[in-house]
């Protein structure tokens, strides 16, 4: 099993009309990003997850739900951010890597099947 799962949390959230940004916003009880973690973890399919955060919301992160998860900071975009994460992991020679966007958490294990 070499396949990595990327999560992209590291937006600004400026559309989003709230104090809490979007990636770390409440839904069914948790923040969306561990909604996407928890599928990945529970697959079975990644022996890494990596979750890009942007560096000023660290403080919404509950790293006690995170202990196999590697977070890193983003970059300026969406592309910066994937650049960054595909030059963290680069050196593990993964088989496959997934890059999700950690504000759309409602896909499914047989989806990542």
């Amino acid at each position: 099993m070499k396949n990595c799962f990327i999560i992209l949390a590291a937006g600004k959230s400026e559309r989003f009309k709230s104090t809490i940004p979007k990636p770390y916003f409440p839904f069914k009880g948790k923040p969306l990003y561990l909604h996407s973690i928890e599928k990945a973890i529970k697959s079975k399919k990644f022996s890494k997850v990596v979750l890009v955060v942007n560096k000023n919301h660290r403080k919404y992160i509950n790293k006690s739900f995170l202990q196999d998860v590697s977070i890193i900071n983003g970059g300026a975009n969406r592309s910066e951010s994937s650049s960054i994460a595909v030059k963290y992991i680069k050196k593990k020679k993964f088989k496959n890597v997934f890059i999700h966007d950690a504000a759309r958490p409602n896909f499914s294990i047989s989806l990542l099947n």
